[in-house]
């Protein structure tokens, strides 16, 4: 009894840190398909860059709300939210920007909607013009490049953690 208790109580707990972790709203209302580019939020709690970040981004979300752009977070604050991350991850066609930078926090990575690969991305050192500016850039590149050519290859973006 005793031991199902311990396990009931861990499946509990874990369900509560990992509903931290979650795809927000799309920034539009979806009448016009699925989102053009994803925003993907690298954050944790301790993390510093992200306390920077965080309220350009928001600003930057109602600066942009019209664009194509989903933004989902993906939260590396404690084991229970990177278990969360990774179902979010897969949810939303992000898998390859997980694998890149999973653990890295302070980064939003703008990836193709429909691909999933990877356009740019913008760190604490943009304002929420600038990451607006960045958000429509990667959508009109998005519409007008050939998947596999979109990569900006921007220095913004720091190496991935996987084999090239």
């Amino acid at each position: 009894m005793f031991r199902f208790l311990i396990v009931f109580l861990g499946l509990v707990s874990s369900f509560g840190f990992a509903s931290s972790a979650q795809a927000d709203q799309p920034s539009y209302d979806g009448s016009r398909g699925n989102p053009v580019v994803r925003a993907v939020y690298f954050h944790a709690d301790w993390c510093a860059n992200c306390r920077i970040l965080q309220p350009e981004l928001d600003k930057a979300k109602v600066s942009g709300k019209n664009l194509p752009v989903q933004h989902i977070t993906l939260d590396f604050t404690n084991p229970q939210t990177w278990d969360a991350a990774i179902e979010i991850a897969l949810d939303n066609n992000v898998v390859a920007a997980y694998n890149a930078y999973a653990g890295t926090t302070g980064l939003v990575v703008l990836v193709a909607g429909d691909t999933g690969e990877q356009i740019d991305c913008v760190n604490r050192l943009y304002t929420a013009p600038a990451m607006v500016h960045a958000f429509e850039n990667a959508v009109q590149r998005v519409r007008s490049t050939q998947p596999g050519n979109r990569n900006t290859g921007s220095i913004v973006c720091p190496p991935s953690r996987m084999a090239p």
